[in-house]
């Protein structure tokens, strides 16, 4: 199921038409059709209308929402008291599918394409190959890093981004986050996997003027300002997406192509950060792991000469973005003015 949180913060199930069904009102229907005296209350527990709270609820609302929804496409149209069901694709306004107080792991050049480009260009290190990348990670010579990117930071489906004040380059980044759906502490990798609820987009935003660092501001301030993450459309649900590291990735600035990528590319997957994140934090359910991106940046393209890198590919106020991943949907974003 395509999870999204729409127009007043209600929980609904994308369709394929961009239409949106309001699961918790839809599933008040099913049981009223069902002779339940108490439907919404009933509806209220089992098939809640906050996005966390279904997802705290697992599988049973997951299968109870799937009722919802099959009542709806029945051409069932009202809710117990007469609530509208179903929203046409202009009448449901996306937010960021963020679950409360949830947490941001980003994953640091974790795909073997684009750290290889990263490295050319940045270090101009041209004799280094994947097969070398692969056997520093079977050595455990290739160092694992991240960052936590801040919940304030997080905007949604096509949200304009104010151009940061402080930078000449802003660099984009098309990535798959995980989803955590149970609370869990010191994961074993085999386990980890188990515990992921779902997948969506999310477009790592980055200063990069430093040719060589993130800036005098360091990589905290290089990654977190306002709407530094555009996420979206939508939570794709772990049964329904299958097998995460098939998916491809695409990236358009101004309908140019930048990123083709695919999740074939990465190098630690989801089951390694979660096993690593919990050995000394716990992870809640809505908490999210993003696992990094494909080859493609404006950093990846952009070989540092002099000290310094050339603005050319790095967004400006007025572009457009279009992350895409197959299965999951687009994410837009429009740059704008300082």
């Amino acid at each position: 199921m395509k999870l999204v949180v729409f127009n007043t913060g209600r929980l609904g199930a994308l369709q394929e038409d961009g239409s949106v069904i309001d699961l918790n009102h839809a599933y008040a229907a099913h049981l009223k059709s069902l002779g339940e005296p108490r439907p919404q209350d009933k509806a209220d527990a089992a098939v809640p209308a906050d996005l966390l709270a279904f997802i705290q609820e697992g599988k049973k609302a997951l299968d109870e929402a799937k009722k919802a929804v099959a009542h709806v496409k029945a051409s069932n149209s009202q809710g117990p008291l007469g609530e509208k069901l179903i929203y046409a694709a202009d009448e449901a306004r996306l937010h960021a599918p963020l679950p409360k107080g949830a947490k941001l792991a980003m994953a640091g050049a974790n795909f073997y394409d684009h750290s290889l480009d990263a490295g050319r260009s940045l270090r101009g290190d041209m004799t280094t190959t994947i097969d070398d990348l692969k056997r520093q990670v079977e050595k455990g010579e290739y160092p694992a890093w991240g960052f936590w990117k801040q919940a304030g930071c997080v905007v949604g489906p096509d949200a304009e981004v104010p151009y940061p004040a402080r930078t000449q380059r802003l660099d984009y980044e098309v990535e798959v986050a995980a989803v955590i759906g149970k609370r869990c502490k010191d994961v074993p990798e085999k386990e980890a996997a188990s515990l992921i609820y779902g997948y969506t987009i999310v477009n790592d935003l980055s200063i990069r003027d430093g040719a060589r660092r993130p800036g005098p501001d360091g990589l905290f301030y290089a990654k977190n300002f306002d709407g530094s993450a555009p996420m979206g459309p939508c939570i794709v649900t772990a049964d329904e997406l299958g097998d995460p590291y098939r998916l491809k990735l695409r990236q358009w600035v101004n309908g140019e192509l930048r990123q083709d990528g695919s999740m074939e590319s990465i190098i630690r997957g989801y089951a390694w950060w979660l096993s690593h994140l919990t050995r000394d934090m716990v992870f809640h359910p809505g908490d999210i792991i993003c696992g990094g991106t494909c080859s493609g940046t404006a950093m990846d393209q952009t070989p540092v000469r002099d000290g310094k890198t050339d603005p050319k590919l790095f967004l400006k106020p007025g572009d457009q973005l279009e992350a895409r991943v197959e299965k999951i949907g687009s994410l837009k974003t429009r740059i704008t003015a300082k």
